[in-house]
Parts: structure tokens; C-alpha cells; sequence
């Protein structure tokens, strides 16, 4: 029996054994979320970035300090909050308002981060509604 076939067997053993459902721990409960700690997260992502930047270059130019907040910023839009559901929403448009306060997000990307929001809040407000009764 050749390797490749060893390991698709092993691959079709593993796949096929799936553990009944009452078996499945389903992880600690999902604490809910506030725009405080969604800032906290993406001003912590900012800062770690920056200063990594500066400790690798040493942060001897001026210049560095550029460079180092454009990999902040991607850095602070990675932590954002998720668009899902409005909490998600909220703490999200948070975020989004504070980096364009603080200068983490710029203004050409700004834009485009509030309309994902504005889409998602009309998609979520969309589904809540009770759908139209046709008969009359």
C-alpha cells in the first residue's frame, strides 16, 4: 500500500467518525460585547503594532513614526468588531468613529466602512420585519 493511499484511508477514517451531537461541548457561553471593550481591542492592536514597528527599525527617523502608524491602521481595522447582528453594528461603528477621530483609519477607507455598516443595520432591520401579508 503506497503513502498516499495510507493517508486518504486514515483521511476517510477521521472524516467519518463524527461524534454524536450530545457529545460536542459547545465552548464557554459568548460573552456580550460593549463599544468600550471593541475600542479597548482596536486601540491595543494599534498601539502593539506601533511599537512593533518602532522596535524593529529602532525608531531613530522621524519618518519611522509614518511608517509605523500605516501598519497600526491596518493593524486597528484587522481587531474591529464583526458586522453581525446590531451589537456587532454598534461596537463596529464605535471603532470606526474613533479611528477616524484618532487619524487610525484613513479618510479615503473611511467611507467605505461606514456604508458596510449602513448596509448591514438596513439588512438586519430588514429581517426583523414580519413579511407582508399578500392576501386581502
Amino acid at each position: 500500500m503506497s503513502k498516499e493511499s495510507t493517508a486518504e484511508q486514515a483521511l476517510i477514517q477521521a472524516i467519518s467518525h463524527v461524534p454524536a451531537a450530545t457529545t460536542l461541548d459547545p465552548g464557554p457561553a459568548h460573552a456580550p460585547s460593549t463599544p468600550k471593550a471593541a475600542l479597548r481591542r482596536c486601540c491595543s492592536a494599534w498601539q502593539r503594532a506601533f511599537d512593533a514597528f518602532m522596535d524593529k527599525c529602532n525608531g531613530d527617523n522621524p519618518i519611522d513614526n509614518i511608517f509605523a502608524a500605516k501598519d497600526a491602521s491596518v493593524a486597528y481595522c484587522n481587531a474591529m468588531p464583526m458586522l453581525a447582528g446590531q451589537d456587532g453594528v454598534r461596537d463596529f461603528l464605535a471603532c470606526v468613529a474613533h479611528g477616524i477621530l484618532i487619524g487610525a483609519i484613513p479618510k479615503e477607507k473611511s467611507g467605505h466602512l461606514l456604508a458596510a455598516a449602513r448596509v448591514t443595520l438596513a439588512a438586519i432591520q430588514r429581517e426583523r420585519k414580519p413579511p407582508k401579508s399578500t392576501s386581502s
